[in-house]
């Protein structure tokens, strides 16, 4: 073959591989995008599982157009927005779970519904739950049976057959006979409580054979409440959104966040439940039916609720309930016993009473929910009207003795504050306002008692029967004033205590005065109190004064003197009468001598 030719041949296969491959890179984008597009449609109308196949996750815009059987929990991120316009049925027990900032939204006759639901009905007694048993469907005689909700039974309770007939029921099924007939049979119960509590009805025929069964919550009720478990819940801290004819049915909800439900149905789902201050519920223009409690909505104090042109039937459930739990008192002290008086939304008197404990909390009736807001079916709305009233509030500075009356306040409106503070209500509040040592001395003698000036003012609301002591601020030894001072000061008072300070060390010292609060305060300087000092002065010892002998030595002297004039004039006397003496002698002598 001629070279030009091979090489001509041999640049047409470069260029048809070239093309080839063009063509080929060409074919795998087109191939890739339909793969992609294909994903994307697949993922707005098919759940998605999650990396760790623990559900559905959804962390972006996603709608759900497709009737749908979900057996996943379902995980809304804070980026995502689920949008379900089909019915998306749950088979098993789940959970969805929205993530603050993450949206659920129900629109064009979107639709939850439980597989799993309450369907048992319970009474609410008085005679005013009533269940209509659709015996007009037969013409011929036959049996109701009440079967009741395990492990319960129907004793105690009675049941009224179209208002007229009193039966008394017992045991966990009851029969109650009913003539042929078109029209359905009326049966309302009275109880204690909540029961009975009916799980189903079975029509037989009088010879035993069974016409049909209907679960209780089936059937046309009246002021009945649901009992059992729905399968599926919502737990909300970002936005839930029902709108445009949609309906959850069977589901518990509970929200932190927003629940918006316009136009649409909520079926056996109550009550919601708004689990914090911040959540909110707006509804208007939809229906509402099923309740396991006696109330649609439960709200916290400071949920935020709209409500309009709602429709419900049962006139005994009421539209919400604002209800607070582990509501605080906060005193100053310990071993304060109070009660809280007034009426319930209810109207029912309230009869509260309790006591702080070590650390100055006591929670209210141990802690537990109190309705403090009802809005009723008949669109009215009552609150809780209740007051705190001190009946013990007793310490050191107000003992019985003092005869000073009780701290704390008296009479104070109990609001819906989680944490209601009445401290320094009612309470004294002691300050020092001098120490000084009285008089023009520039210094003090020792062993001798100094006169100490003490200012206190009481600042609060109440008065104060107190004792306070001093040290020796150098030393911290107890200084000598004459045991414990006392003072009594009255609310806006301020007094002046007088006192001597006796010290018998020379030197400079000042003095440190301490004010003794009660034991019973949770905060030692609740009511005030601490120390002051006064300014250091000098103690000096007093000098011993010198004695003097020269007076008793001239004394001595002159009674040496006096003695010793004495004594020699006595030896003079004496002298002279034993001269006299011997002189008579002599001269008798001579006498008898010349003789």
């Amino acid at each position: 073959m001629n070279p030009c030719i091979r090489k001509l041949q041999g640049a047409q296969d470069l260029i048809d591989y070239w093309e080839a491959q063009i063509y080929m890179s060409r074919t795998l984008a087109v191939i890739q995008t339909l793969i992609l597009l294909t994903s994307v449609m697949i993922l707005s109308i098919t759940p998605v599982l999650g990396e760790d196949n623990d559900g559905i996750i959804i962390d972006e815009i996603v709608e759900w157009s497709t009737d749908t059987d979900i057996s996943e929990n379902i995980y809304i991120k804070s980026n995502g927005k689920l949008t379900i316009s089909s019915v998306i049925t749950f088979r098993s027990v789940a959970e969805i779970y929205i993530e603050e900032g993450g949206v659920l939204d129900l629109i064009e006759n979107g639709e939850i519904i439980s597989q799993k639901r309450a369907s048992s009905l319970s009474t609410l007694g008085d005679n005013m739950s009533k269940l209509i048993i659709p015996t007009g469907e037969y013409l011929e005689e036959m049996n109701i049976i009440i079967v009741s909700e395990e492990p319960f039974s129907l004793n105690g309770s009675k049941v009224y057959v179209n208002e007229i007939e009193e039966l008394s029921m017992s045991g966990e099924t009851f029969r109650i006979q009913i003539p042929g007939g078109e029209q359905d049979t009326q049966l309302s119960f009275d109880g204690f409580g909540i029961f009975p509590i009916i799980n189903s009805i079975i029509l037989e025929t009088p010879t035993g054979i069974i016409i049909n069964e209907y679960k209780a919550s089936s059937l046309i009720s009246n002021n009945m409440l649901l009992y059992g478990e729905n399968g599926v819940s919502i737990n909300s801290l970002g936005t839930l959104q029902i709108t445009g004819n949609s309906t959850i049915n069977g589901i518990d909800i509970s929200s932190s966040g927003e629940i918006v439900i316009i136009d649409s149905t909520i079926k056996g789902s109550c009550p919601i439940v708004l689990t914090t201050n911040e959540a909110s519920l707006h509804i208007e223009n939809s229906e509402i039916s099923g309740s396991q409690d006696d109330h649609y909505v439960k709200l916290k104090p400071y949920s935020v609720i709209g409500w309009d042109n709602v429709l419900i039937k049962d006139e005994l459930i009421d539209r919400w309930e604002r209800v607070i739990e582990d509501q605080k008192l906060i005193f100053d002290s310990e071993g304060v016993e109070y009660s809280i008086e007034g009426t319930s939304p209810s109207g029912d008197e309230l009869s509260i009473m309790s006591f702080s404990g070590a650390d100055g909390l006591s929670l209210i009736d141990k802690g537990g929910e109190r309705v403090v807001e009802i809005g009723w079916f008949n669109l009215t709305v009552t609150r809780e009207s209740a007051t705190v009233v001190i009946s013990e509030y007793r310490t050191a500075w107000n003992t019985a003795a003092s005869n000073i009356s009780n701290y704390g306040p008296s009479g104070t409106n109990l609001t819906w504050d989680e944490n209601i503070d009445l401290r320094t209500l009612n309470t004294p509040f002691i300050e020092w306002v001098s120490l000084t040592v009285t008089g023009e001395e520039d210094s003090l003698k020792t062993g001798k008692s100094h006169q100490i000036s003490a200012i206190l003012a009481n600042r609060g609301g109440h008065t104060a029967n107190l004792y306070f002591d001093c040290d020796i601020t150098e030393t911290g030894i107890d200084a000598d004033i004459g045991g414990y001072q006392n003072a009594r000061i009255e609310p806006g008072e301020q007094i002046e205590v007088n006192f001597g300070w006796r010290n018998i060390n020379p030197g400079y010292f000042s003095l440190t005065c301490d004010i003794l609060t009660p034991t019973q305060l949770v905060n030692d300087t609740a009511f005030g109190g601490g120390s002051i000092s006064t300014n250091s002065v000098i103690w000096e010892e007093i000098e011993e004064e010198s004695f003097n002998m020269i007076p008793i030595f001239i004394v001595i002297i002159i009674a040496i003197i006096s003695g010793g004039v004495y004594f020699i004039q006595k030896l003079s006397i004496d002298a002279e009468e034993t001269a006299e003496i011997l002189d008579e002698y002599q001269n008798r002598e001579d006498t008898e001598e010349t003789i």
